[in-house]
């Protein structure tokens, strides 16, 4: 196959990988997704394990193909060292030729080799809003992973990363619209009881969630949770925005 040729597969595996993973339904089906098709997709990947940063910079897998992945990552948190942890908070792409021959981690390395992996390749995933997680791909050989396979796995994390912006965003969406729905069926409760314009009922919920320190989206679900008005004070500021319309 010449270059051309493979390179034209190549673009055409990634657009039926991108089509995928934006296929999923939200961020765990994503995520399970990500990691079978890694095993798929770069050549020579056996186990793969998606790493995800949280807002408290804490890490965790949340998707992986094999419990070893799952032991192999937990050391990596369990000591603070790694290459899934280096790809994530300072470099792009982490490679391991040989774990008993690593030095880079000495207490994660050798007790990664334990567990009978030979090399990593490890690649950050960079989203819309920064560094979302790693991308970390196992082999039980020694030397497994070429330039192609780096080539690959960074185009792959990129596709992987527009994926979970995508599914993020959904979700934020479905959130949205649930928030919305729930804080109108809280505003007709309030109308009913009290006699309540739109507008009145809704001025209430917020002068209620500040003097409660609750946020509009709780306070209305605990309403509708209840079915009821929980105290007092709910209605004398039902009656107050009667008085001000």
């Amino acid at each position: 196959m010449d270059n051309q040729s493979e390179a034209l597969d190549r673009a055409v595996e990634f657009a039926r990988i991108s089509r995928e993973l934006h296929a999923e339904p939200g961020t765990g089906p994503t995520l399970d997704r990500i990691v079978e098709l890694a095993v798929e997709s770069i050549p020579a990947c056996e186990h793969c394990g998606v790493s995800l940063r949280h807002s408290d910079n804490t890490v965790e897998t949340p998707a992986s193909t094999s419990t070893i992945v799952e032991k192999a990552d937990a050391l990596q948190y369990e000591f603070g060292e790694g290459p899934c942890l280096d790809a994530i908070w300072s470099l792009d792409l982490v490679v391991i030729d040989d774990l008993r021959q690593e030095g880079r981690w000495p207490k994660w390395a050798p007790r990664a080799a334990d567990l009978g992996l030979g090399s990593v390749l490890s690649v950050r995933i960079r989203g819309a809003s920064g560094t979302l997680g790693g991308l970390n791909c196992y082999s039980t050989a020694t030397r497994a992973f070429d330039s192609t396979d780096e080539a690959v796995a960074s185009i792959f994390a990129r596709h992987a990363a527009d994926a979970l912006d995508a599914a993020e965003e959904r979700a934020g969406l479905r959130k949205a619209l649930r928030s919305r729905q729930v804080i109108g069926v809280a505003q007709g409760l309030l109308m009913q009881r009290f006699n309540l314009s739109l507008d009145q009922s809704f001025e209430v919920l917020r002068r209620y969630s500040q003097n409660q320190n609750l946020k509009l989206r709780e306070l209305a679900e605990q309403l509708v949770i209840e079915g009821r008005i929980p105290t007092d004070a709910t209605g004398r500021l039902a009656l107050d925005s009667a008085d001000e319309a």
